[in-house]
């Protein structure tokens, strides 16, 4: 009976996602913030989105060259305060794209438009798709990577453990689109003054490549760095 238990639970054990097997946790140095991260293929992805705030920002204050920081439904000025806030401990903080290229901690950095597609490939999308622009729907690949929970409706079944929540962005003007959407930077720059970035709606199982004018805010996921990614937290 005792050796049948062990094989039970080792068969339990086999069944579980490969993720299940391959996540963590690891400290911020600069301000102690505790993330989760997750193994999707040869990645190391966060499991939640970045949440670095150095200062918080107007949200009418617009730049392409600056860095930004804002908190969803925020508009004060206070750092303390505004990590308080549901909005901040849900979804993180919202970057312009160049607060971005600079907001990873050290071991890892803003994820490029190849390893967001080589995200994608991973997660089931044909490799023929994925350098392609507007809704790509092979793969299911944005169900795949949204969470279960938190979404308007029609929430994903996170299959990998990416856990994308609508967090919304900071958009031409004010805050938008919680908790209908989810967008993230890439730190591949179009020609001209915009970003290319990701999107995941709640009513859609597919995931949009776009871009969109560098001064608007957007989440971001980090991707551990290739010299460590081998190493565990």
């Amino acid at each position: 009976m005792k050796r049948r238990g062990i094989f039970i639970a080792l068969l339990c054990a086999a069944a579980l996602p490969a993720f299940a097997q391959q996540a963590g946790t690891f400290t911020d140095s600069r301000d102690g913030h505790l993330y989760r991260w997750v193994r999707i293929g040869d990645q190391v992805w966060m499991a939640e989105n970045l949440a670095y705030l150095p200062r918080v920002d107007r949200v009418s204050d617009a730049q392409f060259e600056q860095e930004r920081y804002w908190v969803y439904g925020y508009f004060g000025s206070d750092v303390a305060e505004a990590r308080q806030t549901d909005a901040y401990k849900t979804y993180g903080v919202i970057y312009n794209w160049q607060g971005a290229r600079t907001a990873c901690p050290a071991g890892w950095h803003m994820p490029t438009e190849e390893e967001w597609q080589q995200l994608e490939v991973t997660a089931g999308m044909d490799p023929a798709d994925a350098p392609r622009r507007g809704w790509r729907a092979s793969g299911d690949v944005g169900r795949k990577l949204k969470a279960r929970t938190g979404w308007k409706e029609n929430g994903g079944d996170d299959s990998f453990g990416f856990a994308a929540l609508p967090g919304g962005m900071r958009g031409y003007a004010d805050f938008e689109s919680v908790p209908y959407c989810a967008y993230f930077w890439t730190a591949s720059p179009t020609n001209g003054d915009n970003g290319w970035r990701r999107s995941l709606i709640f009513d859609e199982s597919s995931i949009e490549k776009n871009e969109d004018r560098r001064y608007v805010g957007s989440s971001v996921r980090c991707v551990k760095d290739e010299s460590t990614a081998e190493k565990s937290e």
